[in-house]
């Protein structure tokens, strides 16, 4: 798992105090983000695809911002991380999604088929699965928020975007088999959890 290192974490830190001047909740960040991202998606499903990686970058920053404010006004809260969360996945299901009105060359299958099964393996089971164990009281939450695997958020957007660049600079195959890549990496990760939950289970 990526590890955040600590010159991002300094460069969030001084965004934050900059912008916690800004009549904006940490929460209202959040859905700031969220209308962007929906924007974006609606920009790259009608073929505007640089200007919807533009707003797509800047729903990033604003994801940023929300965790950065908050911890600079010290108004860190259990709810603001469950609606950042929750926001994370929209806007990453929301990026994949509109990719799938986008004419994407086909590898092996239909690009469709690609995007869904990323959304599916990787934007919303690993969440699950470590929610569900936890929930279910399978293991402690301790053990469930320690879960990792090969290819988690962090790993998984790295493939994509870096796919991504290489696809508008060459050949968008290059952007159909980072989805690929993800897509199988992911399916690891949630064998992994699986099999790190029903080991501890059985403990």
């Amino acid at each position: 798992m990526l590890k955040q290192t600590k010159a991002p974490r300094k460069l969030q830190e001084g965004l934050g105090k900059a912008l916690a001047v800004i009549p904006l909740t940490p929460n209202q960040w959040t859905l700031l983000s969220l209308l962007v991202a929906l924007g974006a998606a609606a920009m790259v499903a009608s073929g505007n695809l640089i200007y919807g990686l533009v707003l797509f970058a800047l729903a990033a920053i604003f994801d940023l911002v929300d965790g950065a404010v908050a911890r600079a006004r010290g108004e860190v809260t259990a709810l603001g991380g469950f609606i950042d969360g929750v926001a994370d996945r929209f806007v990453e299901a929301l990026f994949l999604f509109s990719f799938m009105f986008y004419p994407l060359p086909t590898v092996y299958l239909d690009p469709k088929i690609w995007l869904a099964a990323l959304i599916f393996l990787g934007t919303c089971m690993p969440a699950f699965i470590r929610a569900y164990a936890d929930h279910k009281g399978v293991i402690s939450h301790e053990k469930a928020l320690a879960l990792g695997g090969i290819c988690e958020r962090s790993e998984r957007l790295i493939i994509v975007i870096l796919g991504l660049a290489v696809g508008l600079a060459y050949c968008m195959s290059f952007f159909v088999y980072s989805i690929i890549l993800a897509s199988g990496l992911s399916l690891v990760t949630l064998l992994q959890r699986t099999t790190e939950i029903v080991r501890s289970g059985r403990g």
